[in-house]
């Protein structure tokens, strides 16, 4: 009797503790699918990672996270389709690298299948933490998933915007092709960002983004800075030398941010290095071939400056053969309510209370122009999140806006999947969802090619999975 009070008191204790609450302590994301491929735990871990609520995808079908979250999540629906177990890897505009685990979950004795568990582990935290375990220094500092999830997340965002796609599109056609891109707009309309993901989108993991910011380098240390030097060069120089930025970028992507700022005297020697690809280190005699892509971006009319005679024309020639003109944030208002609830999200993640925004300011903040476009939508979140809704406090500008009359809609984006019919069996499900999926994909960006790039699966599993069977 004494046993059985024991292991009555224990698994109280158990239920007590809240198993729930242990699993939000969990370093990994961790959601849960019973057998008909519904979602009936997700941890917040998990939440963060795949960039959704954890309350609003319980209930959901694995396929409806598609619709829903910053990563692509084709390839487990396919291993589930499939039902085996697995690893992958995937990969998410704000998150990077995930290594996902895939596991059949099985009764006991009968072995048969009670749903799937998928643990996600961001590899950047991973990694953070075994150096820190192994008292390895960073090299660079280190930023967590919740500061990775403020980089945009650009597959979504293209399908909010056919005008960004479309722009996109063409600088990454223009990347493949070995031509280089400008990329021109306002300042704070993310023209780093933009060139940070035509950088992933052609080079490996490995290749260097080197992005140097042209107003920002004194003019006298402008070509040491950009160019290197040998040892002795001058007085002060490093006895070893220097290689510069344009060398330190080999095998990469040299960005060259605010390049009408690049002194005059200084043109000629980048348009030299455009032209033959070779540098000459200050000091030196043998020049060096440096092999690296280039992407350039300014918020100034550089052919205006041109005739002004203070921007070379024939470096602009070389700088700009594909041009990206970027529309300030007021010329694209589909991006609103996607950037803002992105921004609440990564607020979110510091607060111990969540962020809720009222009626009224969600209405002004879609209201306000936003000179300083995205950077200054940022700006004025972080705002709201330390000083609340006290009109006393906010910036006058924007309580100054007079919110728009039309009603709170949310963005264009997939329309939720009502999930599996009664009856029908998961493979059925997860089959017709995916070919759902892969139509929009085709319709949206005119091929299956493109689809299968948008899509991050290769061109046999588009043709394979929309073949129509007699």
């Amino acid at each position: 009797m004494g046993g059985q009070d024991m292991s009555r008191r224990s698994d109280t204790d158990a239920a007590g503790f809240g198993l729930d609450i242990a699993l939000n302590a969990l370093p990994d994301g961790l959601i849960v699918l019973d057998q008909a491929g519904i979602v009936r735990f997700c941890n917040r871990e998990a939440g963060t990672i795949a960039g959704c609520a954890p309350a609003a995808v319980i209930g959901q079908s694995i396929g409806q996270l598609q619709g829903c979250s910053a990563l692509n999540w084709v390839s487990v629906l396919e291993l589930i389709e499939a039902g085996r177990s697995g690893n992958l890897m995937l990969r998410g505009e704000a998150v990077g690298a995930v290594f996902v685990i895939v596991r059949r979950m099985t009764e006991p004795g009968s072995g048969a299948s009670t749903g799937y568990s998928i643990t996600l582990r961001d590899l950047a935290v991973f990694d953070h933490a075994r150096r820190q375990a192994s008292g390895q220094r960073e090299a660079v500092a280190f930023s967590g998933t919740a500061e990775r999830r403020l980089r945009p997340d650009f597959a979504r965002q293209r399908h909010i915007s056919a005008w960004l796609d479309k722009m996109m599109s063409r600088g990454e056609r223009a990347l493949l092709q070995g031509a280089r891109v400008i990329i021109t707009g306002e300042s704070g309309v993310g023209k780093t960002e933009i060139a940070r993901h035509l950088h992933s989108f052609v080079a490996n993991g490995s290749d260097p983004f080197i992005a140097v910011n042209c107003a920002a380098i004194p003019e006298s240390l402008f070509e040491s800075e950009l160019f290197g030097y040998e040892k002795g060069a001058f007085t002060g120089a490093l006895t070893e030398g220097k290689r510069g930025l344009i060398e330190a970028a080999e095998g990469g992507t040299l960005f060259l941010d605010e390049i009408g700022e690049i002194p005059l005297p200084l043109q000629a020697k980048l348009l030299s290095f455009l032209e033959d690809g070779m540098i000459l280190r200050i000091g030196g005699t043998r020049p060096r071939r440096v092999n690296v892509r280039v992407i350039s971006a300014t918020n100034r009319d550089l052919l205006a400056m041109a005739d002004e005679r203070r921007f070379r024309l024939d470096l602009y020639y070389r700088l700009a053969v594909v041009n990206m003109p970027m529309r300030p944030l007021r010329e694209v208002p589909e991006l609103l309510d996607h950037l803002i609830e992105r921004f609440l999200t990564a607020i979110n993640q510091r607060r111990s209370v969540p962020l809720a925004l009222s009626d009224d300011l969600h209405a002004r903040l879609r209201a306000y122009h936003y000179p300083g476009n995205i950077r200054e939508l940022w700006n004025l979140m972080q705002q709201i999140s330390v000083l609340g809704e006290d009109e006393d406090e906010l910036p006058r500008r924007l309580m100054a806006t007079t919110p728009r009359v039309e009603p709170r809609t949310d963005p264009p984006e997939r329309a939720v999947d009502p999930g599996p019919e009664p009856g029908q069996s998961l493979r059925d499900a997860v089959a017709e969802y995916e070919l759902r999926i892969i139509e929009e994909a085709i319709r949206s960006h005119g091929s299956k090619r493109k689809a299968a790039a948008a899509l991050g699966v290769d061109i046999g599993t588009i043709s394979r999975k929309t073949r129509k069977e007699p």
